[in-house]
Parts: C-alpha cells; sequence; structure tokens
C-alpha cells in the first residue's frame, strides 16, 4: 500500500572517482532519483575514514556520505594450495569507487575528504585512541558540480 505522505527523493548524484596514492579524479557524474543518507544527521565519520561532502560556493557543507572501498592499500592473496590460509598484503591505493551524495539547489562543489587521526600533540592525556572530536578533516581534492 503506497504511502501519500511519502515525499519525492531529494535530488542526488552518482559520482564515480578514480584514485591512484593520494591524487582522485572525478571521471563521472549523473544525477538520480534515490533518497540518500547524510552522515552529518548523527553518525559521524571516524579517524581514518574517507568521505565525499557537498558543499555551497562559500565552501559550507552540505551534507556529507561515506566512501565505503575506497582508498584500498591492502589485498587478499590466495593460495595456490587451498589448504594455506588467505594472505593480506600492503599494495599501492589505486583504483575507483562510486558514491551517491545528496544534491541541493545550493550544492556547487564535491570533495573528497580523509578523516585524518590527530597528530600525537592533539591526543588527550590518559587516552586510549583517538577521539572523533580530535580528528581533523583533510580536503583530498574538490571539483565543481556539473548541472
Amino acid at each position: 500500500m503506497n504511502n501519500p505522505q511519502q515525499t519525492a527523493p531529494a535530488p542526488a548524484l552518482r559520482l564515480i572517482f578514480e584514485y591512484e596514492g593520494d591524487s582522485v579524479r572525478l571521471v563521472s557524474q549523473h544525477p538520480v532519483d534515490t533518497v540518500v543518507g547524510d552522515l552529518g544527521a548523527g553518525a559521524e565519520a571516524r579517524p581514518g575514514d574517507f568521505v565525499v561532502e557537498t558543499r555551497d560556493d562559500s565552501g559550507q557543507r552540505l551534507a556529507r556520505v561515506a566512501a565505503h572501498g575506497a582508498f584500498l592499500q591492502s589485498a587478499e592473496v590466495f593460495p595456490e594450495n587451498h589448504t594455506e590460509p588467505i594472505t593480506r598484503v600492503n599494495v599501492e591505493a589505486r583504483g575507483a569507487f562510486t558514491v551517491v551524495v545528496p544534491a541541493p539547489a545550493d550544492a556547487t562543489r564535491i570533495a573528497v575528504v580523509h578523516v585524518a587521526p590527530p597528530g600525537r600533540e592533539e591526543l588527550r592525556e590518559g587516552a586510549t585512541g583517538p577521539s572523533a572530536e580530535a580528528a581533523r578533516d583533510v580536503d583530498l581534492a574538490t571539483f565543481r558540480l556539473q548541472r
């Protein structure tokens, strides 16, 4: 049964990126009709995460979504003998990833961001690990939206 109270999906964009090391390239952007969750509405990104943000002309963040599977720096290696364990090896970050981001009317830019762990000086005395508040955002690349 359809709910007459449902609203139409907000504008969104499917973005495809390629990366090698810390170099990022926006390959394509296509409008899509779907509902997209925003990390900023409660669940914040943790240190080490990669996110993609939509921003307005002044650089203000409008929405933020996780970039799952972006900047992978390891790969599984399967042995020839199936009785041996699968191992993981470090590799250069290289590949592609796709995200769908909210694209409100005032969005003009896209940013790929690494939520970097804090430096040693930012860790609180006695802390067992970095806190989300101490993490800092590092822009890896920004792109203009094509509308």
